[in-house]
């Protein structure tokens, strides 16, 4: 409405400019002829004549120094203008006069008295009809101005009662719309709301069989065919319980070994964190002299070969130095894993294709594959690799377990990945397999390798990190890691995932909670 208003007002206020601009040219030429013969009285009249017209307020004629030799108000006569006010300021607002005004700038709106009026100067050329008649010289351009002063109350008016009439149709139909958007709402939410309340309420009462009839294909009819599925599944777990109830001694076994093995993670979590915070105060704590010393012994190394010269001394030097930087570089690679291990990781889970990771995993280890001389032999049995995951600590977590692979088989074999449908939950979640042609893992030590710091490579290979970090990867993930191995025929380990590790998250704290309650 203030949009329309606003426009209308300008389109309306444009025409009556240009009307004035029109009306003040005609005033000036029906005055020419009689000023030109100096008939003061007929000027006079007709000025009074055009001045009594509806909406006109004033006109009046000066000269250009400002004095009013004609106007419709007799008092004024004689009077001198202000050069600096609204209708003279165009032209005088520099020290010389212009001697052409703009059309644009000819008619100005201002207020008086409480309303608006709308003034058009029209300035009086000195014509050649003029310097003919003896009456001026042609030294001069401008010889006065036309000063015709229009009231705009008919206007504002106007436009007052067009923006009321606009309002109220503005109104009128917000309201409409307003009812009209409250039968809609009424029809199309608060009758299906009811109807799905309604059914809420049999079903906490115990009613199992309860059915929302609802035939619609918006959110709301698929909400009320969620709760029909929810009323089934209600059913169906109900059958359920009371099935168990006539097993129950199995699923008591059932239950105590899932919290054997719940027993058993939380170990391995409050070990892993234990370790971690230890892990992480000593990574602290050495990282920067170890790199105090890394660099005073490239800094030594330097000085050596500039300062002395070459012989067999300086390279023995060297040669220590050397093994200097070389054993505090391995020492930051330890304290690089401590603090890897013992930060406590963001998860960003994001979707992606378990294929692409896997791939991408196999593509990172390939030039120790190729090193080793170790085949790859690939496999996805996965219809939809769909999963979300944090992509980079999965791809971590693949990359380690591949070098464990490709490390336990110094004399080449092959490297197996596999990914295919969990065998307990072949929908919801995955499962990968990394397996080795080595010589296996020793029974005795089996239950030990995700133990941080256990190792069984040498010292120089590392600090025993490597699983612990698959491990608390596989953890964040809601998943399981498994080993399976034989002594001189390999190993292979299995990782199972969730396809959503939050929705498993809150299902696995609610199956915790169950299991606690009983």
């Amino acid at each position: 409405i203030a949009v329309s208003g606003t426009y209308e007002r300008r389109q309306l206020e444009s025409l009556v400019r240009s009307e004035a601009l029109r009306a003040g040219d005609l005033i000036r030429q029906s005055l020419h002829e009689s000023m030109l013969r100096n008939e003061r009285d007929r000027t006079y009249t007709m000025i009074r004549r055009f001045g009594a017209e509806p909406d006109v307020e004033t006109i009046r004629i000066y000269n250009k120094r400002g004095e009013i030799k004609f106007s419709t108000h007799d008092e004024e006569i004689g009077r001198s203008v202000d050069l600096q006010a609204e209708a003279c300021f165009v032209c005088h607002a520099t020290t010389d006069a212009l001697a052409s005004v703009p059309t644009t700038e000819r008619a100005r709106v201002y207020g008086k008295d409480g309303h608006r009026v709308l003034g058009v100067i029209t300035p009086i050329r000195n014509s050649a009809s003029c310097v003919a008649a003896g009456c001026h010289t042609g030294g001069e351009s401008i010889l006065g101005v036309l000063d015709v002063q229009m009231s705009m109350r008919g206007v504002d008016a106007a436009l007052a009662e067009a923006w009321r009439t606009e309002f109220g149709v503005g109104l009128a139909l917000i309201v409409l719309s307003m009812c009209l958007m409250a039968v809609v709402v009424y029809r199309a939410v608060h009758v299906p709301t009811r109807e799905l309340r309604h059914g809420t309420e049999q079903l906490a009462d115990g009613n199992l069989d309860v059915a929302i009839v609802l035939d619609r294909r918006d959110e709301l009819g698929a909400l009320a065919a969620s709760f029909n599925h929810m009323a089934t599944s209600l059913r169906s777990a109900d059958a359920e319980v009371r099935a168990w109830s006539r097993t129950l001694e199995d699923r008591v076994r059932e239950k105590t070994g899932q919290l054997e093995h719940f027993h058993k993670q939380m170990i391995q979590v409050e070990k892993t964190a234990s370790l971690g915070t230890m892990a992480a105060t000593v990574a602290h704590e050495l990282n920067n002299p170890l790199s105090g010393i890394l660099t005073s012994a490239k800094l030594a190394s330097r000085q050596l070969e500039r300062l002395v010269p070459p012989g067999e001394d300086r390279a023995r030097v060297l040669a220590n130095l050397e093994l200097v930087k070389s054993e505090a570089m391995r020492c930051g690679i330890i304290v690089r894993d401590l603090l890897t291990y013992a930060r406590e990781s963001t998860h960003d889970f994001q979707p992606a294709h378990l294929q692409e990771l896997v791939e991408h995993a196999v593509k990172l280890v390939a030039h120790h594959l190729q090193l080793a001389n170790i085949r790859q032999d690939i496999a996805h049995t996965l219809t939809d690799d769909a999963v979300t995951c944090d992509r980079d600590q999965l791809v971590q977590a693949l990359v380690a377990l591949m070098i464990n692979a490709v490390e336990a088989m110094p004399d080449g074999g092959c490297l197996t990945v596999r990914t295919s449908p969990s065998l307990s939950s072949p929908l919801s979640r995955v499962r990968i397999e990394v397996g080795d042609t080595g010589g296996g893992i020793p029974p005795g030590i089996r239950t030990q390798i995700f133990d941080p710091f256990f190792s069984t490579k040498n010292a120089a290979k590392g600090v025993g990190l490597g699983l612990a970090v698959v491990y608390g990867i596989v953890q964040r993930h809601e998943g399981t890691i498994e080993v399976a191995s034989e002594v001189g025929t390999g190993t292979t380990f299995t990782l199972e995932l969730p396809r959503d590790p939050e929705s498993a998250a809150r299902a696995h704290a609610r199956g915790a909670g169950a299991v606690a309650d009983r």
